[in-house]
């Protein structure tokens, strides 16, 4: 009996020490892992910026209780805006810079676009004349009524459905895809071209000419030669098109167009557009935003666009990408001093922690309900002063907002599915993407049923 009662008392001693001991291993389980989890939550703050972990910041945020330290934070950000504000205005090389002056600054900067493209246009030339006349075609072609958008909507509409018909089953290569959609709205919007006499295919030769050009460029500017190839395909182009070139008044007269002066016409609206299409559609459809609020932002376009009482919302779409992914993001002037270039960092002042806050990289086009003086100062994708982009003023955001929605709405989160063939990208939901135009090449738009 005794020796019954001792083996029944060993067990009880040892159930209540099992217990007790798993208590205390699952408890030092969650301290470790709470330990481990804090650990890396400090390294996001303190450690180098890892461009594809949403929460990572590059310098820790002050305090809110601390102003002083705020103030400090947000004047050294003021400071870094002010610098890149004047050298994109040009106020770096003096007090008072001529227009020459100022041309000539541009020009020399921009040299290497003469050798790849052969244009001659306000960006590349130090002449007056040409600059005006650049001006002045550019200016009258932006001018669009209410009915302008709508045709140009149901151009987008138009190609994309047959982009998805062609290559939807087997999965459409985005960056292709809005390139020659960018491309061919460009023609019908600056040329007056008949959208269904285009030939595509050599919209796609002609696109990715530019393209590898434009790398080409990157890599050696002083290497690099105008195309042979590219100026054969726009030749051809525009030999197979009848034209109508927009005058001063906003009417339009039917000619031909040299190929090199079409090209001029074409890269400024082209080049600055289909990048930022092609990353804000990404993140607003697919990585970043909430879809029910962004039907609702753009549920009235086309029709709003040219009405400024309705169009105001759905244009916060269009100006929230155009903060996150510029058209440009740096610009370059030539320097007066021993230095080669003058470097703005556009991107930088768009994305900066201190002067947008904690969720600077976060698309969030809400944000312009209510921007700060400093934000606003921040804030200039086309450009300054009397060199801003003939865009500015409403036409620039149009045009974004438009090619988005035809993007989202055509190449839709509901019928397919996107493909980065990247494990980093399509492993991290609401990370900023890369802007390199060659780093979008794998990126891919697959037809599914979801």
């Amino acid at each position: 009996m005794l020796i019954a009662l001792l083996a029944l008392f060993s067990l009880l001693i040892a159930y209540v020490l099992h217990h007790v001991l798993s208590h205390q291993t699952l408890l030092l389980k969650q301290i470790f892992s709470q330990t481990i989890f804090n650990t890396v939550q400090l390294a996001r703050l303190v450690g180098p910026l890892d461009p594809y972990d949403p929460l990572a910041v590059p310098n820790p945020i002050p305090d809110s209780n601390s102003a002083s330290k705020i103030s400090e934070a947000q004047a050294l950000a003021a400071q870094r805006i002010d610098y890149a504000r004047s050298i994109v205005d040009f106020s770096y090389a003096g007090p008072k810079v001529e227009l020459e002056d100022r041309l000539r600054l541009r020009a020399l900067a921009n040299s290497r676009l003469v050798a790849a493209f052969g244009i001659n246009t306000s960006l590349t030339s130090s002449s007056v004349s040409v600059h005006k006349k650049f001006r002045k075609l550019a200016s009258a072609s932006i001018n669009k009524s209410r009915a302008d958008w709508q045709k140009l909507y149901g151009v987008c509409m138009e190609f994309l459905h047959c982009e998805k018909a062609r290559y939807g089953r087997t999965g459409i290569s985005l960056a292709e895809c809005v390139r020659c959609l960018c491309f061919v709205v460009v023609l019908v919007s600056q040329f007056g071209v008949d959208d269904k006499k285009v030939d595509k295919n050599l919209v796609k030769q002609i696109t990715d000419e530019i393209n590898a050009q434009w790398l080409k460029s990157k890599e050696d500017g002083e290497a690099v030669k105008t195309s042979d190839s590219l100026n054969h395909d726009l030749g051809m182009l525009f030999g197979n098109l009848k034209t109508s070139v927009a005058e001063e008044n906003g009417t339009g007269k039917d000619t031909s167009i040299d190929p090199n002066e079409a090209l001029g016409l074409i890269m400024p609206q082209y080049e600055t557009l289909w990048r930022v299409v092609l990353l804000t559609y990404v993140t607003a459809y697919y990585t970043q935003y909430g879809k029910r609020s962004l039907k609702k932002r753009v549920k009235d376009i086309p029709s709003c666009l040219g009405n400024a009482a309705t169009e105001k919302e759905a244009l916060k779409l269009a100006m929230e990408g155009l903060r996150l992914y510029p058209s440009n993001n740096s610009i370059y002037r030539a320097a007066t001093g021993p230095e080669p270039l003058k470097s703005a960092n556009v991107q930088a002042c768009h994305r900066d922690f201190d002067v947008w806050g904690r969720d600077a990289l976060e698309f969030r086009p809400e944000r312009f309900d209510n921007l700060t003086p400093l934000q606003e100062k921040a804030y200039f994708p086309f450009s300054l002063g009397s060199h801003k982009c003939p865009a500015f003023g409403g036409f620039g955001n149009r045009m974004v907002a438009m090619l988005v929605v035809s993007m989202g709405r055509a190449l839709s989160p509901e019928i397919g599915k996107l493909n980065f063939e990247d494990a980093q990208l399509d492993n991290h939901v609401g990370i900023i993407l890369p802007t390199g135009r060659d780093e979008m090449e794998n990126w891919s738009w697959d037809m599914v049923r979801v």
